[in-house]
C-alpha cells in the first residue's frame, strides 16, 4: 500500500490544528452559571390559625435561588438563618411561581428578597426570637417578601424612598393574581390593590407580608 507523502502528513496536521483553534476560539468564554441548592419538598400539613399554630412535615427554603435571595430581618444581613426558613410546599412553591413570572416579566430587575416564613415547627414567632416579631407566621402560609430597592441592592429598604414602587406594585399585583388571601403593604408607598387582599399595615414600608389559603387537604 502506498505511503502518504510527507508534506501531505504535515499540511492535514496542520489544517486539523487550525480547525481545532476555531472551535476553541467559538467555544464560550467566562465562569459557569451559578448553581443553586435543591428544595427538598414535603407535603406539609397546616394546623391551627397563623396567629395561633404550628406547621408539620415544613420545607426549608434554600438560602438563595436563581429568582431570589434570603434576608434576615433581625441581624439585618443575607441570607436568613435556616430556621426562619420553613414553609408549607404550597407556600413556597407559590412564591417562586410569582418571583419566577416577575423575573421574566422583568428580566433587568435584581433578585427578590425573601425574609420570614416560618419555624421548623411553626409555633410562637414573637419578640423573643428578635426584632419586632410577628404575630402570625406560625402555621406556613404566611411569607414576608422585600419590596426591589431603587439601586438594586440585595437588602431591605431602610426607608420608603429607596423602594422601587414599580416593581413593588408589580410585586403585589402578581401574588394578587397567584390567589394570596392577603397581602399587606406599608402605608406609606401608595401600593393599590383589591381592598379586601391588599391592606396597608405598619411595619411593612420595606416588604409585603403574603397570606395563602391553605387547602382542606391540608388543613
Amino acid at each position: 500500500m502506498p505511503r502518504t507523502p510527507t508534506f501531505l502528513v504535515t499540511l492535514l496536521a496542520t489544517l486539523a490544528a487550525g480547525v481545532g483553534a476555531g472551535w476553541a476560539d467559538d467555544a464560550p468564554s467566562g465562569p459557569p452559571p451559578p448553581s443553586y441548592p435543591p428544595i427538598h419538598y414535603h407535603r406539609c400539613k397546616v394546623v391551627g390559625k397563623p396567629w395561633q399554630g404550628r406547621l408539620v412535615r415544613g420545607t426549608r427554603l434554600p438560602v438563595e435561588g436563581q429568582d431570589f435571595f434570603t434576608w434576615d430581618p433581625v441581624k439585618r444581613r443575607k441570607p436568613n438563618r435556616w430556621w426562619r426558613r420553613y414553609s408549607c410546599d404550597f407556600t413556597i412553591k407559590k412564591v417562586l411561581r410569582v418571583l419566577r413570572k416577575f423575573r421574566l416579566r422583568y428580566p433587568e430587575a435584581p433578585r427578590v428578597g425573601i425574609g420570614d416564613l416560618s419555624r421548623p415547627r411553626g409555633g410562637a414567632f414573637g419578640e423573643q426570637f428578635g426584632g419586632l416579631g410577628h404575630g402570625s407566621h406560625q402555621n406556613g402560609i404566611d411569607v414576608d417578601v422585600y419590596y426591589p430597592r431603587l439601586d438594586e441592592e440585595e437588602r431591605a429598604s431602610a426607608n420608603p424612598d429607596q423602594v422601587d414602587l414599580d416593581y413593588a406594585q408589580a410585586l403585589v399585583d402578581l401574588f394578587v393574581r397567584a390567589g394570596a388571601k392577603y397581602a399587606f403593604v406599608g402605608p406609606d408607598l401608595g401600593l393599590t390593590g383589591p381592598p379586601r387582599i391588599v391592606q396597608p399595615l405598619v411595619f411593612h414600608d420595606d416588604h409585603v407580608h403574603v397570606r395563602f389559603r391553605a387547602p382542606r387537604s391540608r388543613r
